[in-house]
């Protein structure tokens, strides 16, 4: 996201679900933290240059591919018509050493893709919207990450410092925030022949025609 608002190019986040379980303090009500990951989210967008962050709502934890949820993605994609979309891999359950990938995020790689495909370009799936000036949309792009194949790298070191302050903004999901640096680095970095480091993200790209 960072490149791209430099470039001059819209960015918008969809954050499906609202976040009221994210934290494992008993004093701070869902209500409290519904509210304070959206600031979190805010701020993080702002770093990153992104203007537009939608909050679709949906409960925490509970996350589900269903016929509902779908179409107010197909809706936000036909509105908004971008032609790079990128989502979280719906297959992935295990990452790393000791990481179960949560359901939300799998399920979110599963929402954005089946709204994507077939729903957001076919004209007979949700006719309704044609009337609120929704038309079809085909995407020209798509962008996969944590997928066990990538096939297109994405050279961050020039962002990597704003990258790692915009993921820190996010106070109540980030455990050890004075280490929590140095492992990121750990994970995307890469050392090259000269010696240098050089950090990257990896996804599975698709092109339509």
């Amino acid at each position: 996201a960072i490149q791209m608002t430099r470039q001059g190019i819209e960015v918008t986040y969809m954050i499906l679900t609202n976040g009221d379980k994210g934290n494992h303090n008993p004093e701070i009500t869902r209500n409290q933290l519904i509210a304070m990951r959206k600031i979190e989210q805010r701020n993080a967008a702002e770093l990153c240059g992104v203007k537009d962050v939608l909050f679709m709502g949906e409960e925490d934890g509970f996350l589900r591919p269903t016929p509902e949820i779908r179409k107010r993605v197909t809706r936000e994609i036909r509105r908004i018509r971008p032609e790079l979309i990128i989502c979280p891999d719906p297959d992935r359950y295990l990452v790393g050493e000791g990481y179960i990938n949560h359901p939300d995020h799998r399920n979110a790689g599963l929402v954005a893709l089946e709204a994507i495909f077939p729903a957001s370009d076919n004209p007979m799936f949700y006719p309704d919207m044609a009337d609120e000036g929704y038309k079809p949309h085909k995407i020209s792009h798509l962008y996969v990450y944590g997928h066990a194949e990538p096939t297109a790298e994405v050279d961050i070191t020039a962002d990597l410092e704003t990258k790692i302050q915009a993921i820190l903004c996010h106070k109540t999901q980030i455990g050890d925030p004075e280490n929590a640096p140095a492992n990121w680095k750990k994970r995307w970095g890469e050392e090259q022949s000269d010696g240098s480091m050089r950090y990257f993200e990896r996804f599975k790209a698709m092109k339509f025609g």
